[in-house]
């Protein structure tokens, strides 16, 4: 992944909760931070409001690789880009980078596989053509 490739980032302010015994962001904790920046993501682009849940998707895998730790007190922010559209799913990848010597550096990448979903029939659901649309030009994916 390379951090040139995404267009959006989302900053993360990190809390002294978000911290383990070892005085280093929580493992657990980056998956919250992943959570953030797919909420603002989704909300940008399809122009919702800012505390906007509304979403037809569900998480069907996540994949984190940790590289470098985050303390309290770095600059923390979360870029974000869709990478592969399927027919009922899509990819999102993100590259969670804090800031080192004016520069900002991956402390670690995941992808999220994202399941589109009708929680009133709890089946999955195709991914409305609106919305395929929208990400792809976002994205500049090749339909």
């Amino acid at each position: 992944m390379d951090i040139k490739e995404f267009k959006h980032k989302t900053k993360i302010k990190i809390r002294f909760s978000d911290l383990d015994a070892m005085q280093h962001v929580n493992n657990a904790t980056y998956l919250t931070f992943l959570e953030e920046a797919r909420i603002d993501y989704f909300n940008c682009l399809f122009n919702r409001k800012r505390d906007s849940l509304d979403f037809e998707a569900v998480v069907g895998r996540i994949e984190i690789n940790y590289i470098y730790p985050i303390v309290l007190g770095d600059d923390v922010e979360v870029l974000t880009r869709v990478s592969k559209i399927g027919t009922k799913s899509f990819d999102v990848e993100h590259i969670i980078t804090i800031k080192k010597n004016n520069e900002f550096i991956p402390a670690a990448t995941s992808v999220t596989k994202l399941v589109y979903y009708d929680y009133k029939t709890k089946v999955t659901k195709v991914i409305p053509d609106e919305a395929k649309a929208k990400i792809t030009k976002y994205e500049g994916l090749i339909s």
